[in-house]
């Protein structure tokens, strides 16, 4: 072999024509993990690695032929591209390319995975869609049912609903090919925390088991009739918006670790979709109601930022809206003590209040005079308090605050509950809500008592809702509004945007919603035209040319 050949990049081996090695370099030697001296003399068949099709054979067949091949040599564990020359003798010249096929494989794999993701993300567009326009909650569980246990990922699906009257769960509807597992889910829903979709109520989070047989805490009777079926895994979702729990939906799947978290992430989606159905079909069922149930709270704690601040500030907040924002916060409209009023008009107040004005964090002294400047600065100090903004000051105060987190006000409205006044002295708060008389009325206390320190039950009263034609009128308008209409309507309103001068710009009533100037203008513009339709229409029940949903 010559000096250019034995130092080449490649590897080279020559050999005579019969296949018996002559010589070979030390890149060749390294890529097939021998000794060139322990080669030279042996025949190619011997010399080289193994393959697990192997081409040499005819390359020394009675004819040699030029070649090129490319294949796994399982013993040195190497994709090789070998080219060989034939002269008076053959030349084998070799080159490594298992980072390429590496490669290859992974964008195969991520490929395959890709394709996957798609068709499960396509399958969950499917199931909101259903599940968004359905009438009531069988028709949602059994929306998810019939879409996912009929798709090829997954093999069985149930979905469970959350009775609050006793707190316990009943399976509404299943799909799959696992009519046993059905039985044996039904009895041990009687056992606590037996079943990872039971965990996934209690918890309020999901719940995933990625091998049924290493997990002992599901009963055996279910696991039994799940390896009968040929499940391995399975992942409990709950049906949950904001605080509030309202069912279930498991999903098992024929493999174990049977699901990806971008699996995970589309089912959590599908499970707070359907949580925000149920809570407004419950809203719904509120207002169509011939009865509800209108309860008395007296709630109490550190976590009511208005009661805190009308404790700090020595005056009484009254909640005159609360408008729920769909992201988790609450756009409450209060007035405050007509003192503060008297305090704004004058500038002496103002400047005693700059002069006076506590540090940051301090709780506010008594002696420094009630301003709205004082007031929005001590609901400031508030964790649970996003946003504060007046609408008017003056006779007639109305502050805008944006609470969020645990706090009473955000629990019911969780809960699909009309609050229709609260009352914040500093001692202790007072709140009248309605609640569908299905509802359980101790499960409703127990959300509200899980934000404060203290919750009491002060009157309980099933109620029938005004037949009055303006009643009538309402309910038949609401019926017409999309739920976003009707929030924009509202918190317009409330925000005196149709007062002359207004109270609030169309920005600031967006910003309070948490969404553009245009997008509010837009489904102002709708329910305004609902709402004048309504009222002009020939024929009230079919607005003229509106068909916006």
């Amino acid at each position: 072999m010559n000096e250019a050949l034995a130092t080449a990049p490649v590897g080279v081996i020559e050999a005579t024509r019969d296949g018996e090695i002559t010589a070979i370099n030390e890149r060749a030697a390294t890529l097939t993990e021998t000794e060139p001296d322990a080669v030279v003399g042996e025949s190619l068949s011997a010399g080289f690695p193994t393959a697990a099709t192997d081409h040499l054979g005819d390359v020394v067949d009675d004819e040699p032929t030029a070649t090129a091949f490319e294949e796994y040599y399982p013993r040195i564990d190497r994709w090789l591209a070998v080219d060989v020359q034939v002269d008076d003798g053959l030349r084998l010249f070799l080159r490594e390319t298992t980072e390429t096929h590496e490669l290859k494989r992974r964008v195969d794999r991520l490929d395959r995975r890709l394709d996957r993701v798609q068709r499960i993300d396509a399958l969950i567009v499917r199931v909101l869609q259903q599940v968004l326009g359905a009438a009531d909650r069988e028709e949602i569980a059994t929306s998810v049912c019939d879409h996912l246990g009929g798709a090829d990922r997954y093999d069985f699906v149930w979905v469970g609903d959350r009775e609050f009257q006793t707190d316990s769960l009943r399976v509404v509807a299943a799909a799959g090919t696992a009519p046993e597992l059905r039985d044996r889910i039904d009895t041990a829903l009687g056992e606590p925390d037996s079943l990872p979709g039971q965990r996934a109520v209690d918890a309020g989070e999901t719940q995933v088991i990625d091998a049924f047989a290493d997990d002992t805490s599901v009963p055996r009777a279910v696991r039994q009739a799940a390896f009968a079926s040929g499940l391995q895994s399975c992942l409990a979702v709950p049906l949950q918006y904001q605080e509030t729990v309202y069912g279930v939906v498991s999903v098992y799947a024929s493999q174990v670790d049977g699901f990806s978290e971008q699996e995970r992430a589309g089912l959590e989606t599908l499970g707070r979709a359907a949580g925000f159905a149920i809570r407004a079909i419950r809203q719904e069922d509120l207002l169509v109601a011939d009865t509800v149930t209108e309860v008395t709270l007296s709630v109490s704690g550190g976590s009511i930022p208005l009661n805190q601040a009308a404790a700090a500030t020595d005056t009484t907040f009254s909640l005159v809206g609360a408008v729920p924002r769909g992201d988790g916060p609450v756009v409450c409209y209060v007035a405050p003590d007509d003192t503060v009023a008297n305090a704004a008009a004058s500038d002496d107040a103002d400047t005693t209040a700059d002069d006076s004005a506590p540090t940051d964090g301090e709780p506010v002294a008594g002696d420094e005079p009630l301003t709205p400047e004082l007031i929005e600065r001590t609901l400031h100090d508030h964790e649970q308090v996003v946003a504060v903004s007046w609408i008017r000051i003056g006779d007639d105060p109305l502050v805008q605050v944006t609470v969020d987190g645990k706090t009473p006000v955000t629990a019911l409205t969780s809960w699909g509950a009309s609050i229709r006044s609260a009352t914040y002295r500093g001692g202790s708060t007072r709140i009248i809500a309605d609640a569908p008389p299905a509802e359980s009325v101790r499960q409703l206390i127990e959300t509200v008592d899980e934000t404060v320190a203290e919750t009491d039950l002060l009157a309980k009263e099933a109620t029938t809702p005004s037949q009055e034609p303006v009643a009538a009128f309402q309910n038949e308008l609401a019926e017409r509004l999309t739920d976003r209409q009707q929030a924009v309507l509202r918190a317009a309103y409330l925000a005196d945007y149709f007062e002359s001068p207004r109270g609030s710009t169309a920005a600031e009533v967006a910003d309070s919603l948490d969404i553009a100037g245009p997008t509010l203008l837009y489904h102002l513009r709708r329910a305004e035209r609902k709402l004048v339709a309504a009222f002009l229409a020939a024929d009230p029940t079919t607005p003229a040319g509106d068909t916006d949903q």
